[in-house]
């Protein structure tokens, strides 16, 4: 009979620990002599280029540094605001005509630097101006202004025809895959009725 009683008890309190530690979301206490790994600046993955490509996209997306060149960053703000007023409206006229103007006007700036009249034969161009030109677009807040205009290129309603053709391509290694496509279809009914009233 007491054995009974005992192996009673004991399944009583095998049940009330098992129940309360079910309830605490099964909690569980390392005694491993290792401990737990924690990263550590130490930590090395990848290459110094890799590192460094990081860091810029870092500074790109939560900075606007740049290399504090007044005439450069006035080109990059002008950029920047079009790029992003655009992607926020692109059926607008007003919109549309800001964003190639800005964008001109920082390829222009870009193809200052550069000083090649025909981008297409680059091979023939100096390849210490064309360094200094991509030097001088790299800074965390021009990959903000790519960022943009790339961004405002995917809207759609903007084609390669709108830009002047001695700047066309050079605008198409900072528009993205965007200035190819046709005008978009949402803005159509929109241009056509603005179209009729006139």
């Amino acid at each position: 009979m007491s054995r009974f009683i005992l192996l009673t008890c004991m399944a009583f309190v095998t049940a009330f620990v098992g129940i309360s530690w079910a309830l605490r979301g099964f909690p569980t206490t390392s005694f491993s002599p290792i401990g737990e790994l924690k990263p550590t600046l130490k930590a090395t993955f990848g290459d110094e280029s890799a590192k460094a490509y990081e860091r810029k996209r870092w500074e790109a997306e939560h900075t606007a540094q740049s290399d504090k060149d007044p005439k450069l960053d006035a080109l990059r703000m002008d950029a920047l605001q079009a790029g992003t007023a655009y992607a926020m409206s692109p059926c607008d006229g007003t919109m549309k005509a800001n964003l190639i103007a800005a964008t001109s006007a920082y390829v222009r700036g870009y193809m200052q630097i550069y000083d090649c009249p025909n981008p297409a034969l680059g091979m023939f161009c100096s390849e210490t101006k064309r360094d200094q030109a991509n030097a001088a677009y790299s800074t965390p807040l021009d990959m903000r202004v790519k960022a943009a205009l790339q961004e405002a290129f995917e809207q759609k309603g903007v084609v390669q025809e709108d830009f002047p053709a001695d700047i066309r391509l050079a605008v198409l290694g900072f528009s993205g895959p965007g200035l190819w496509s046709e005008p978009s279809p949402v803005c159509l009914p929109r241009q056509r009725a603005t179209a009729s009233r006139k």
